[in-house]
């Protein structure tokens, strides 16, 4: 029986034409000697492989014919045209392995044998004083036809100057790979890392021209035939592909990099990481399959926080394997989809099934005997108790809101049951301090919450899961078996510690045991965690994906600019690392319509609409994204009125057909649309934020900006922005199109005095850093001796107030120009490890790749930020340690992050700065080459980050 591949590139058909093609194609797979497929080569054609099919008298397919030596015929697909256009296609199309890759391809041999090899500085008219992008990267011409690049995309990709350009060549190439490979060295990485990435290699002795079908056959297995040549053997997924515009090519054609973490054996615990958009889910929805076929008896948990996701989760696997077995119950064979909440009530309900001693397990926890544990406890018990017991405490802690919060990430997670465990317990991650007494009015409403749902035989989600964690690690002590052999976890950063303790007592640790996809950017849920404080050790095992497969260039810079100057930190506590995130598409830049009123507001939304309508767009690829509930009823009623079918699809929803998707923010998590309307984006709505995390406003308006990130990345091609009123203030400013400049004019130099102070600043604040280090560490030596003490209190006033001294002269010469002194990473690097040994308690991590060619002033940028950053911890909080990560290349830039504890009592907030001093003489360093800085309270702790591209972006001199 003939087998079939499908290019990702196949083009789609419709109407009559689509459904004649299935016929030839279930003939053809039947017996390809039927007589009335008329399977045949063509007269002429460059290829010998090449043969035509009659689909009926108008129409003929395009195919390539493999026999290898086990005489399977294998065909691939290349598509159904007219009549003569198929046969003008077959004539000039050749199917060869690259020379220079080894990968198969589809060429046109009409094209390769016209491109002009040279002349690439001309391409660029009208681009006077521009560099080409590429050429300024230190890539040639040759490099890329080395690389495998189609000649004619190599020569347009010359000469392009900024990144537009670029993408829109991407987009034309022939092969995913050449794309993805011009922007990966656009972003600065060197011909040697593309090589690696996908594994390019030249054929032996270059000479493909004779290529057997066994060794095209086997080419199809590379890594970069695997991106855009798949075998299709099941009926519903080929359908798909022929007759939908819409096919879901993640389902087949994998990147290697993602190949590479759905087939991998893990040796335990692995998390994978990535920005909205970068294939984390497909990665666990082939995993699961991966494991399935591996193992049709494994027990395969596919898990995630909300009940949209699971259920979006569960179709995509049965789209993506329409045959695969999927459990009933957590803990039978299969692939068990569905959230952690709802398994968690499922284990409980079967627990005598699976050994688990639940009410044992309940009892421990809860300090008390229980009767059902199953029924969920009521929203409200919390403002019961409150109304109780609730008079001791303060009124701004005076909330369900926070009660629960705590309950859930402090008192469930660590099974404190008395007070005399909370008045002593830790509060990781509360952004909350809390005095004996507070601790102790906090407790007297959990005891009154605690004795309300015993007496009425509930227990919410956290202490669900937190009693079948507890049951399963009991069980497996005493001999018995975990309920799953491997664990999926989408949107890991979501999950809260009750959760993560049931994540990992569901697997016993080995191989393959857990995979936690998680992006620190789009935490809407859950308070900022940990890992490894529940058992999930992930050292040495993290990895992140950088390229963005959903959303285009455009909408990624809009998005990302949401989160500039704003520190994420992930579930290893790092700060998140961004800097090489890329996408491969590129489109139209989103709209942002400001309103007058509400009304006007829903007349725009409907007019974008309309307009995408009449272009075709199906109802249900569009998605119009809300803050709130009672906001969505409105939008769909409104839309309804306006003659728009739409759909308010809620948390057990599925979206249907020929209709608008109406959703929350918070339920659009992991879910895609074509066009995407960012509704409501209002002032009004940063303010609601701001009242759901009692005490810690910052966190409530980080997760504000998260879910504004969340809701613009949704979208394939289209973002509209639409507010009325107000707008929020967390939209971002449109960013300029990064080019290269050949020289800089007169009008850029700075001035030599203002150079020359902001050096002196820099150094002379570094020296009296020193000082004050040196100090701090005699004190500590001579802390019994109160004269020695007393002297060097008397030191470190006069070096501060010399400090000031001249901090107020340096202030007075110069205006915020750079620094003169050439550094470089080396001694910068120098200058980290030497910190130690000078009395601060100061660690580092600095990782900086190809350093010798970066710019002198980006390593002296570097080089003052880091200085000015320790220099202010020391000085704000000279007792608490200090944590710096540098990292560096120029494929992704330098990223520097110094953080350091706040100390008790202060609420982080900066002083006001003096003009070009300190932080402000920091972020002019950083924007001044095109990056972006921020410093303030994150988490507790005072954190500088800055983004700096390794080559500077300027603005065209007169």
């Amino acid at each position: 029986m003939p087998e079939l591949i499908m290019p990702s590139n196949v083009p789609t058909l419709d109407g009559d034409v689509a459904g004649k093609a299935w016929k030839f194609i279930e003939k053809l797979r039947e017996d390809d000697t039927t007589p009335g497929l008329r399977i045949k080569p063509l007269k002429g054609a460059a290829d010998r492989r090449i043969r035509t099919g009659r689909v009926n008298d108008d129409y003929r397919a395009v195919l390539v014919k493999l026999t290898g030596s086990d005489e399977e015929p294998r065909y691939i697909f290349l598509g159904i045209f007219k009549h003569d256009v198929a046969n003008e296609k077959a004539a000039s199309l050749v199917f060869r392995r690259n020379p220079q890759t080894g990968a198969a391809e589809v060429i046109r041999v009409d094209l390769g044998e016209s491109t002009p090899l040279h002349g690439v500085r001309e391409a660029i008219d009208g681009t006077a004083g521009l560099v080409p992008l590429l050429e300024a990267r230190g890539v040639t011409f040759d490099d890329l036809l080395d690389l495998g690049i189609d000649p004619r995309i190599a020569h347009e990709a010359m000469g392009v100057v900024d990144d537009d350009g670029l993408l829109t060549i991407a987009d034309r190439a022939a092969t995913p790979y050449e794309g993805d490979a011009l922007l990966l060295l656009a972003d600065g990485a060197t011909v040697d890392t593309v090589r690696a990435t996908y594994e390019v290699k030249p054929v032996e002795d270059g000479d493909t021209g004779g290529d057997t079908d066994d060794e095209l056959i086997e080419a199809l297995e590379h890594p970069l035939s695997r991106m855009q040549f798949a075998y299709l053997t099941d009926d519903a997924v080929l359908r798909e592909a022929i007759e939908q515009e819409d096919f879901a090519r993640w389902r087949v054609f994998l990147h290697p990099e993602q190949r590479a973490y759905v087939e991998a054996a893990m040796t335990g615990p692995v998390r994978l990481s990535g920005g909205a958009g970068t294939g984390k889910t497909v990665v666990l929805l082939h995993r699961a399959r991966f494991l399935h076929e591996r193992n049709p008896a494994a027990r395969i948990f596919l898990t995630t926080f909300t009940t949209t996701l699971a259920n979006a989760l569960r179709q995509q696997l049965l789209q993506l394997a329409p045959g695969i077995v999927l459990a009933k119950e957590p803990g039978d064979p299969g692939v068990y989809v569905g959230t952690l909440d709802a398994a968690a009530r499922r284990l409980i309900v079967r627990a005598a099934d699976h050994g688990l001693d639940v009410r044992r397990a309940a009892t421990g926890l809860l300090g008390r005997v229980r009767g059902d544990l199953v029924p969920s406890t009521d929203d409200r018990m919390w403002d019961a108790a409150l109304r109780g017991r609730g008079d001791g405490l303060p009124a701004e802690l005076r909330t369900a809101d926070f009660l629960g919060a705590e309950y859930s990430a402090v008192v469930v997670p660590q099974e404190i049951t008395t007070r005399e465990e909370y008045l002593k317990v830790r509060r990781p991650g509360r952004g909350v301090a809390l005095g004996r007494a507070q601790r102790n009015a906090v407790w007297e409403v959990i005891e009154a919450y605690r004795e309300t749902t015993a007496a009425v035989g509930t227990t919410d989600f956290d202490e669900k899961a937190m009693i079948v964690a507890t049951a399963l690690d009991t069980a497996a002590a005493n001999g018995g078996s975990r309920v799953a052999d491997h664990v999926l976890v989408d949107e890991a950063q979501d999950l809260g510690p009750a959760h993560l303790r049931l994540v990992r007592a569901l697997a016993a640790r080995g191989n393959d045991d857990l995979l936690l996809a998680e992006d620190a950017q789009q935490r809407i849920y859950a308070p900022r965690t940990v890992l490894s404080r529940y058992g999930i050790h992930v050292t040495g095992r993290s990895r992140r994906l950088q390229l963005n497969y959903r959303t285009t260039s455009q909408n990624l810079g809009y998005a990302t600019a949401v989160l500039a100057g704003h520190p994420m930190v992930d579930l290893t506590d790092a700060v998140v690392d961004d800097s090489g995130l890329r996408s491969a598409r590129s489109g139209p830049a989103p709209t942002v319509h400001g309103c007058d009123s509400l009304v006007a507001a829903y007349d725009t939304t409907v007019r974008e609409i309309e307009d995408w309508l009449s272009d075709g767009v199906a109802h249900e690829t569009i998605a119009v994204l809300v803050w709130s509930g009672n906001e969505a009823v409105k939008v769909t009623r409104e839309l309804g009125d306006r003659g728009i079918p739409a759909q308010h699809v809620r948390s057990q929803d599925t979206p249907g057909k020929d209709r608008v998707v109406v959703m929350t923010r918070h339920r659009s998590k992991g879910m895609e649309f074509r066009h995407v309307v960012v509704f409501g984006a209002t002032a009004d709505s940063t303010r609601m934020a701001g009242r759901v995390i009692v005490g810690d406003p910052e966190e409530a308006l980080q997760r504000e900006r998260s879910l504004l990130y969340v809701a613009t990345t949704r979208a394939r091609e289209r973002v509209v922005v639409v507010w009325h009123g107000t707008p929020s203030e967390l939209l971002p400013e449109p960013r300029p199109v990064r080019t290269v400049v050949g020289h800089i004019g007169p009008s850029a130099r700075e001035n030599q005095h203002e150079e020359l102070a902001r050096e002196m600043h820099d150094g002379v604040n570094y020296t009296f850093t020193e000082i004050l280090m040196m100090i701090q560490e005699l004190e500590q030596i001579v802390d019994d001796n109160p004269t020695v003490r007393e002297r060097l209190a008397r030191l470190r006033a006069v070096a501060r107030r010399g400090h000031a001294d001249v901090q107020t002269v340096l202030d007075a010469m110069r205006t915020g120009a750079d620094g003169m002194t050439e550094v470089s990473f080396d001694d910068l690097g120098q200058l980290l490890a030497q910190l130690p040994n000078q009395g601060a308690r100061i660690t580092s991590s600095f990782e900086v790749a190809e350093g010798g060619t970066a710019s002198r002033i980006l390593t002296r940028t570097c080089y003052r930020i880091v200085q000015e950053s320790i220099s202010n911890a020391v000085s704000h909080a000279e007792s608490q340690p200090v944590d710096i990560l540098l990292r560096g290349a120029p494929s992704t830039g330098v990223v520097i992050v110094v953080r350091n504890p706040l100390p008790a009592g202060t609420t982080g907030e900066p002083s006001r700065s003096r003009p070009h001093s300190g932080i402000t003489g920091m972020r002019a360093r950083a924007e001044s080459l095109g990056g972006t800085f921020s410093a303030g309270p994150v988490g507790g702790q005072f954190v500088v980050d800055a983004r700096i591209p390794w080559e500077r972006p300027e603005v065209v001199g007169d």
